[in-house]
């Protein structure tokens, strides 16, 4: 299985095309053959599935509750397979591009299992709210510390 994805890294896109930041290329297990799966996430954001990770996933939600197939349906809406190419890029679909308002800049953003990629405006309208209940995320939660 590939690794778990973790942090926060900036890029820029050109062409379609964007350079997988090298702490995420280096967790993308042999097993994803180069391969990942891109699909409309959350928040118009990108998710991307090491191939690996992907199969999994697929396989719980197909074998899970009608909520979960009904998730599943709607990450093969838009699920399109990619390829890493030479240096670490991959080629993101017009579509998922449009919807997240991509355009020269992109946020990558670990996510455990997958990693998402961000419009950097609305990366940053996030990471505002995110700041303004971090602390009080982390002292609901201390007892797990």
């Amino acid at each position: 299985m590939s690794g778990t994805f973790m942090g926060t890294y900036e890029n820029s896109i050109t062409n379609r095309r964007a350079s997988i930041p090298s702490h995420f290329r280096k967790l993308i297990s042999p097993a994803a053959k180069m391969q990942l799966i891109a699909v409309r996430g959350r928040l118009n954001t990108i998710y991307i599935f090491p191939l690996d990770n992907w199969k999994d996933l697929e396989e719980k939600l197909e074998n899970g509750t009608n909520k979960q197939r009904k998730l599943l349906r709607r990450f093969r809406f838009y699920a399109t397979p990619l390829t890493i190419e030479g240096p670490g890029r991959i080629l993101i679909p017009q579509k998922l591009l449009d919807i997240a308002s991509i355009i020269d800049k992109v946020i990558f953003i670990g996510e455990g299992k997958y990693f998402s990629i961000w419009n950097t405006k609305n990366y940053r309208k996030y990471e505002s709210e995110i700041e303004k209940l971090y602390d009080k995320t982390i002292k609901n939660n201390q007892d797990l510390l």
